[in-house]
């Protein structure tokens, strides 16, 4: 049984090697070939093989690491550039009538007493809830009243007791005149965004219908100003400027305006962009994400938010439960007084995102595939005092326009790498035949070599007995 099996495999190997194209391969079949020769031939298959699938590999990592190319555009006067948006953040948040109205009616305590006086400040901690103030939760650890309150309660409470948004708005095209603020959540707190894509996903409250097309502003370069005016604001406020298809980040810089004052920012900005192709390679592939490529449990994608939800993991790890400020949705819990005064202790880790021992942690955040950075480029303020009313304004705008703009493209596609894939199968077929040709040609020189040889002797024998011939011929 065994020999039958082992003749039938030698048959099959015997067929192959007489039937395949492979160079190489029929002269290991061969039965009369000297083994040096065969082990020569060994050799060759073996590199030409390596070699091949050394460049089939390299294309292939090629064509999953780096198939993108990021190009510069200048055809300027073509291009419409999305206006800014802005998000305004209150310094103080609390509302002073509506949270005495809330300590008498939840508590039946007076708010202008001493004991009032805490629950106020209770208040004004939970509204005004950030990073930066979070310490101040230690200081209500020992009250059963306050620790009792779940991360919900908490909620409820600053959503009660803020300061309501009240704004005039005046923008550059009057088409756009019905934009308004919208409540968003950030790590700054409970803020509102003005033209912003993203920030109706950012609420307390579920949004039904995710759409990322609205009818934004646009700019470009024939417009001799683009701006947005906000005044009439209730009280001191600091302002993010930022893509509307972004949320500001906690480190990011903001601008601050108070009572009596005007501020006027105007911004540079470089434009990123990226072809529809790009959609077809993985995210992973093109290193950045589109906005409609959520990761799991978002509603949208942005890099901020992305690191918004590395911070909040972090958060859930050190002290099993996270701040209000970050949106639910993968099942953590909201951390009542004394998980946030847990959390008052790593803060700075945090927001920085470090380890322990200063080490960084890292997020695996990518980049959007389209975004629009914007810097700074005049910020302006003016002062006023009586009789002149009583105001806060802030103006945004966009006065100098980019004359280049960067694009996202692919270089190396999927075609491309079946391109390179046949190249090195004809690569292989040339390095084998390169050897067959010098291996045929090196064997027929030395046959041939031979036979001269002995015509040569023979023409030469001839020659010497040439005379002794003529001899014997007379």
């Amino acid at each position: 049984m065994r020999r039958f099996r082992r003749s039938k495999i030698a048959n099959y190997i015997q067929e192959f090697g007489n039937e395949t194209t492979l160079h190489g391969i029929p002269h290991l079949i061969k039965p009369k070939v000297h083994y040096l020769e065969k082990i020569m031939w060994v050799v060759i298959v073996a590199l030409s093989t390596g070699g091949a699938m050394s460049l089939i590999l390299n294309s292939w990592n090629r064509y999953n690491a780096n198939p993108t190319v990021i190009s510069l555009e200048k055809d300027f006067r073509d291009w419409n550039l999305t206006f800014p948006a802005s998000t305004a953040c209150f310094l103080n948040r609390l509302n002073d009538t509506l949270a005495d109205d809330y300590i008498y009616e939840k508590w039946g305590i007076d708010p202008n007493t001493t004991e009032g006086e805490k629950y106020k400040a209770f208040l004004d901690s939970v509204v005004n809830l950030t990073w930066a103030n979070m310490d101040s939760f230690k200081n209500f650890t020992d009250s059963e009243v306050f620790t009792s309150l779940t991360g919900e309660q908490l909620v409820d409470i600053a959503r009660n007791v803020m300061v309501e948004m009240i704004f005039h708005s005046n923008i550059f095209n009057p088409i756009y005149k019905n934009i308004s603020f919208e409540p968003t959540v950030t790590e700054m707190g409970y803020c509102y965004s003005y033209s912003s894509i993203v920030s109706s996903f950012l609420h307390f409250k579920d949004q039904a219908v995710v759409t990322y097309k609205k009818d934004l502003p646009v700019c470009n370069y024939l417009n001799s100003l683009c701006y947005a005016r906000i005044e009439d604001l209730p009280t001191t406020v600091k302002y993010y400027i930022h893509s509307p298809y972004e949320i500001p980040d906690v480190n990011d810089k903001y601008f601050v305006v108070i009572q009596n004052m005007e501020r006027d920012t105007s911004f540079r900005f470089q434009e990123m962009v990226a072809s529809e192709d790009l959609r077809r390679l993985d995210p992973m592939q093109r290193q950045c994400r589109f906005v409609d490529e959520p990761l799991e449990g978002d509603k949208f994608y942005s890099y901020n938010l992305c690191m918004m939800n590395c911070r909040k993991r972090v958060a859930v790890g050190l002290c099993g439960c996270m701040p209000y400020f970050y949106i639910k949705g993968d099942g953590a819990k909201l951390c009542d007084v004394k998980g946030l005064a847990c959390l008052s202790k790593y803060k700075e880790r945090i927001v920085r995102l470090r380890e322990e021992d200063g080490r960084r942690i890292h997020c695996n955040c990518l980049f959007q595939c389209e975004y629009t950075s914007f810097y700074i480029d005049k910020d302006a303020q003016r002062q006023w005092s009586y009789p002149v009313p009583s105001n806060i304004r802030y103006r945004w705008a966009i006065e100098h326009y980019s004359k280049t703009r960067q694009k996202r493209d692919i270089i190396f596609g999927f075609e491309d790498l079946l391109g390179n894939l046949f190249a090195c199968r004809i690569f292989s077929r040339a390095y084998i035949q390169l050897f067959v040709s010098y291996y045929s040609f090196t064997r027929w020189h030395s046959r041939l070599f031979p036979r001269l040889q002995r015509a040569q002797l023979r023409r030469a024998r001839l020659f010497l007995h040439a005379p002794t011939l003529l001899v014997h011929l007379q």
